[in-house]
């Protein structure tokens, strides 16, 4: 899977320790760090037990999203170091590999390139009026369907080279 970056405040995982009291099953709330246990998904918990990591089901239970039980009571000064990783996904994607439909408009700041004719409708709809600056550069060709209207103070500029036709 390729790197997904991070988010601003979203970590890679959370880190928990706490110090047991004789006979605890439940750890919750903050830990020996003022941290609070919370997590997304019970699947993506590991608990270790004195360093040992236990086994999810038959050695705890992570269903709550704050709190992990113990199947068996821990001993007085035991370390519960739990270990929550984050959960994500991307959504609202369309796939380079196999395409996909956009449902909304696509708005392109300067090239919109495509490999295959498009050939989706019959009529290309047009705005009739230029309402941000634009520029077209001496290797470009631009075209629109006239009449074209340029908003008061915004500039259309044809650099020497580069062409536009007005239909």
């Amino acid at each position: 899977m390729p790197y997904q970056g991070r988010q601003p405040g979203i970590g890679v995982r959370g880190r928990f320790v706490y110090s047991a009291s004789g006979g605890q099953t439940t750890f919750s709330g903050a830990d020996s760090n003022g941290r609070t246990l919370s997590y997304q998904d019970g699947a993506y918990v590991d608990v270790y037990l004195n360093g040992v990591m236990l086994v999810p089901t038959t050695d705890f239970t992570a269903t709550t999203k704050t709190s992990i039980t113990l199947t068996s009571g821990a001993t007085a000064s035991d370390i519960v170091e739990i270990l929550a990783y984050d959960i994500s996904s991307i959504a609202d994607t369309v796939s380079a590999l196999n395409g996909g439909t956009f449902s909304g408009n696509i708005t392109a700041p300067k090239f919109l390139t495509t490999t295959t004719k498009i050939e989706t409708a019959i009529f290309r709809i047009n705005d009739q009026t230029l309402t941000a600056d634009t520029t077209i550069a001496a290797d470009e060709n631009a075209n629109c369907t006239g009449p074209l209207t340029v908003d008061s103070g915004v500039t259309l500029t044809v650099a020497s080279g580069g062409n536009l036709s007005i239909v």
